[in-house]
């Protein structure tokens, strides 16, 4: 990935009127990489990439709702999980339940 300044330099030299080959040129970055950048519309370096969903995303309903009814071990939390298809470790479910407790605490 770029840094924001060079992105910025690709902008404003196509913004000049210069095409794909000549600010490769200038720049000495590949002219498919210059035309990814410019094509892509990445306003002055903030190429943003799609957020990867953790494992534990399509078990959270499930986790607040025993974490509700009282059950707060994160490792029977993820034995349960388990049985449910669940494949991650533990830390992660250990991480989750502490900001369940954690925003309980707050609210209360």
């Amino acid at each position: 990935m770029l840094e924001g300044t060079v992105v910025t330099v690709l902008f404003e030299l196509h913004a000049e009127g210069l095409g794909y080959r000549e600010i490769a040129r200038r720049t000495g970055i590949s002219r498919n990489t210059v035309r990814r950048y410019l094509r892509d519309g990445a306003s002055a370096g903030q190429v943003t990439r799609p957020r990867r969903r953790s494992k534990l995303d399509p078990f959270k309903p499930e986790i607040d709702r025993l974490v509700a009814d009282g059950l707060t071990s994160a490792p029977a939390i993820t034995e349960r999980l388990k049985e449910l298809g669940y494949t991650g470790k533990v830390t992660i479910v250990r991480d989750y339940v502490r900001t369940i407790r954690q925003g309980a605490s707050r609210g209360a």
